[in-house]
């Protein structure tokens, strides 16, 4: 009976990454990091494909799943991109917290959305 229970929180849970985000905040070893963090965006779709926009122009897209409190992404538009592992440590109705490790420091990036919340 646990177990259900626990495939449905999960699945709660992931509901709540679908939309649009921006980044409102990017830290890394708990400073701000001088770049402007609306430039970091996400889309999660339904069919579990995601878009993500940072600085400097980069791009990616891909696909997407999301496990207790972790989001993997691997990105398609290049064919030897390796899956990404990043931890969720927030993620409410508007909210979404995402750490991280950049090279040897902890880097957060907190987001707000930027779109209507997904229907319950």
């Amino acid at each position: 009976m646990l177990l259900p229970l626990l495939l449905l929180h999960c699945k709660q849970e992931e509901n709540l990454l679908l939309g649009e985000w921006q980044g409102t905040l990017v830290t890394e070893a708990g400073d701000s990091l001088r770049l402007d963090p609306r430039e970091i965006t996400f889309r999660f779709t339904p069919d579990n494909r995601y878009a993500f926009t940072s600085t400097l122009r980069y791009r990616e897209a891909g696909t997407w799943r999301y496990d207790s409190g972790y989001l993997f992404a691997q990105d398609t538009t290049q064919p030897s991109n390796s899956e990404r592992v990043v931890a969720v440590e927030t993620l409410t109705l508007d909210s979404l917290v995402l750490r991280m490790q950049a090279d040897s420091a902890q880097r957060m990036v907190y987001l707000l959305r930027t779109s209507p919340p997904p229907p319950e």
